[in-house]
């Protein structure tokens, strides 16, 4: 049996490839190398295409590996944040939540965006290890991810943003430099905490999972589509899946308890702290709060002996007869306790599932769209797809010389739910219909546009290598 070979070879960089991602459901591929080039392939002819934005100039189609003096257009700065690239952590984007409060500021450029065009990104803060989240368009900081409190977790190396759709909040997962993977919650709807003056500082995150599968650096992670588990590859052999937490209550806003049952003593016990006393009746505990002052005014008859009044180290302390009788009158009542609070601990907890592949330096990792295997980019110069459910090996994917630096998986389309109404030839009765485009577009344009349906259903696996080169694969 022969082994796989890739459909494609996509040449064209010059150094070695970094980034891969499959946008446009499947029509368009960027890839992205070590120059800071980035090339955008059409996938139907497997070519670089140049992009225009109304009447601004082209971006340039030259390849970098055809000349670095070519004058190339630069491409229009939008946005640009502070961030730390010590670590070459990549960032990461979701959707904005639907219960996040769009404010832009006044005279702001994005005054008019709707959530619909809000996005949020999550970058390696200029301390390295937290991470910074932003709104855009309007650059807004959300929230911050603080340090982890309860390890030394190093530099973050790799940071991914989920949905949780009950609570409507964000999940920030991050892997770190020690081999530590956390993943942190921030409830948007969460009102300023006391210490935060408003529209001055960023909310923080909340840590509700720490785990340490790995001894070497997390290069990569990623999740299953609905947000349940997530893997973590490293510069180890392991690769390891980790359970996503639901959030706890003392983390949520008010309104999300209430929404999801939660109890209202919400507040996190200290179990480092002894445990404190039972209340006592409101009356005994107004008494027993300022014991001196009842027994001075018991004291005021004789005030001249009382300072001068020797105690024997091994007599019994004196009693306060006032405090007594008072004490005494006031009718026995039934100590009511309080619900306890709501008690949370954060400890470092095992991954739900870990294998040793027995091959070190696993760079990148995603997650097909379906959520039913993975894939990973080593630097042994291969491609490895795992199930996701047990973990184990499925393909070996070989051909490039050197190592493999990146992976991306394509969307799986459903051939129904992708097809455009306008590109139908008949109706139900049988009918031809040819639409206003397709007869514009003639033969030739039919018959492209035939060949780009068939690109975007392919089952595509992307790998950019340190060779400089792009193989496409189609695998399961």
């Amino acid at each position: 049996m022969s082994a796989l070979q890739p459909s494609f070879v996509l040449r064209g960089h010059a150094t070695q490839i970094h980034s891969v991602q499959f946008v446009r459901q499947n029509t368009r591929l960027l890839t992205g190398d070590g120059d800071g080039y980035v090339v955008c392939w059409k996938l139907e002819s497997k070519r670089p295409v140049a992009l225009r934005i109304a009447d601004e100039p082209l971006l340039s189609a030259v390849l970098p590996a055809d000349g670095s003096t070519t004058h190339r257009p630069k491409p229009w700065l939008l946005h640009s944040l502070p961030v730390n690239t010590l670590n070459f952590c990549a960032f990461a984007v979701c959707s904005a939540p639907h219960g996040l409060n769009i404010e832009p500021a006044p005279g702001h450029a994005s005054a008019g965006a709707s959530l619909s065009e809000s996005i949020i990104v999550a970058v390696p803060a200029r301390d390295d290890k937290t991470i910074d989240v932003y709104q855009f368009p309007d650059e807004r900081l959300l929230c911050v991810v603080p340090r982890v409190q309860h390890a030394d977790t190093g530099m973050v190396m790799a940071v991914k943003l989920l949905h949780h759709s009950p609570s409507d909040g964000i999940y920030i997962i991050a892997g770190y430099e020690s081999g530590y993977t956390a993943v942190h919650f921030f409830d948007p709807r969460s009102p300023p905490q006391p210490h935060q003056a408003a529209s001055v500082m960023p909310d923080l995150a909340r840590t509700i999972y720490l785990s340490q599968p790995h001894t070497q650096p997390i290069l990569s992670l990623d999740a299953l589509p609905d947000a349940s588990v997530y893997f973590t590859s490293s510069a180890d052999a392991v690769i390891a899946a980790h359970r996503v937490p639901d959030p706890p209550p003392h983390v949520l806003s008010p309104p999300n308890r209430a929404a999801l049952g939660a109890p209202e003593s919400t507040k996190p016990v200290d179990h480092m702290s002894e445990s404190s006393p039972e209340p006592l009746p409101t009356e005994n505990r107004n008494l027993a709060a300022h014991p001196p002052v009842q027994e001075m005014q018991a004291a005021t008859a004789s005030p001249l002996t009382f300072s001068k009044q020797s105690v024997s180290p091994s007599a019994e302390p004196p009693t306060s007869a006032g405090l007594s009788l008072l004490l005494a009158s006031v009718p026995s009542q039934e100590t009511i306790k309080p619900a306890p609070p709501f008690s949370y601990t954060l400890s470092v907890q095992p991954p739900y599932k870990a294998t040793n592949t027995k091959h070190a330096g696993q760079q990148s990792l995603r997650v097909r769209s379906d959520g039913r295997i993975l894939a990973t980019a080593g630097w042994d110069s291969k491609v490895r797809v795992y199930s996701t459910k047990s973990l184990k090996e499925l393909a070996v994917l070989k051909w490039h010389a050197e190592g493999v630096y990146a992976v991306d998986f394509a969307q799986l389309l459903d051939p129904v739910a992708s097809h455009d109404p306008q590109t139908d030839l008949a109706d139900s009765e049988g009918k031809e219909l040819v639409s206003q485009n397709q007869t514009k577009l003639g033969g030739l344009g039919r018959l492209q546009q035939q060949r780009e349906e068939r690109a975007r259903l392919k089952h595509w696996v992307a790998a950019g290598a340190k060779d400089a080169k792009v193989s496409l694969w189609e695998v399961f």
